[in-house]
């Protein structure tokens, strides 16, 4: 089904912005390190408390999980974090707290 398989890209690359091994995600979660794999493969589909485990120890929201963007260009994704941070220009927290993200990133 294409929907485990968009979740499992999903969770694979919200762990590795978060420099997160499958076996440390494993660990946090509370499942066995093959469990994780078959997620990001789209073998397994988690069940609804380990998405929110998942989610959690990914410090992303469900959503974020479940937003499939195909063909998307690195221009698309510019055009949208410039409208998110748009959204909060008078948040001097919230934009620090970005800044401080993608300096991370960087």
């Amino acid at each position: 089904m294409q929907l485990k398989k968009e979740l499992g890209k999903n969770i694979q690359k919200y762990r590795k912005l978060n420099k997160i091994t499958q076996e440390k995600l494993a660990e946090m979660i509370g499942v066995e390190i093959n469990s994780i794999s078959s997620i990001e493969t789209g073998k397994y589909f988690p069940s609804p408390e380990n998405l929110v485990k998942i989610s959690n120890a990914l410090k992303t929201n469900l959503a974020n999980l479940f937003s499939f963007k195909e063909n998307c260009s690195c221009e698309d994704y510019i055009e949208e974090i410039n409208k998110n941070i748009k959204l909060l220009a008078n948040d001097k927290i919230k934009l620090e707290a970005i800044n401080n993200y993608i300096k991370q990133l960087i």
